[in-house]
């Protein structure tokens, strides 16, 4: 079991708190290559503790592991190597949001100071680009309302604050820093 921290650029409307509740999915990595996935679980983000807990049930040896956050609509994010004891009622721990280097590569954005993942990976390729702009403004004009991946301000419409976020993100040419 692990409970682990982690804020959304674009959900955070204070230093204390996200717009909404979200789902992100958490991976268990081995440190040597090729870096396979061993374990994964899901669980919802607490809009105000920013943390969930996350069940990982196939894996369960004491080691050193990457922590893999995935969010529908933000770059994929790896944790520096974590010791992590697993066992009976052992419980471990990671903040994403106290530092930028708690993610390799850096690979976070501050906000509210808070370290968030960047918003705007609309497709999962790895990238803020063009083509998630192209996405996001396109349901823009179209006025799409809902739980949508282009909604990024979690306000439930696609407007142009949404577009705004990934335009500047995209412009910076965002992309996921893996080992």
């Amino acid at each position: 079991t692990g409970t682990i921290k982690v804020a959304i650029e674009s959900l955070l409307k204070s230093n204390i708190n996200h717009s909404i509740q979200d789902t992100v999915t958490v991976y268990l990595s081995n440190t040597l290559l090729p870096n396979q996935k061993l374990d994964s679980a899901k669980s919802v983000i607490n809009p105000i503790t920013l943390t969930g807990v996350f069940l990982f049930n196939k894996y369960n040896a004491n080691g050193n592991y990457y922590i893999i956050v995935k969010h529908r609509s933000s770059i994929m994010v790896w944790s520096q190597p974590k010791y992590i004891t697993f066992g009976i009622g052992a419980v471990f721990s990671y903040d994403f949001t106290t530092s930028a280097s708690k993610a390799f590569g850096n690979n976070m954005t501050f906000k509210y100071s808070k370290y968030c993942l960047y918003s705007g990976d609309i497709d999962q390729d790895g990238i803020i680009d063009v083509s998630d702009l192209v996405l996001v403004y396109n349901d823009a004009v179209i006025l799409a309302s809902g739980y949508v991946n282009t909604d990024l301000t979690g306000d439930m419409f696609v407007d142009v604050s949404d577009v705004l976020i990934a335009y500047n993100n995209s412009s910076l040419y965002i992309v996921s820093v893996t080992p």
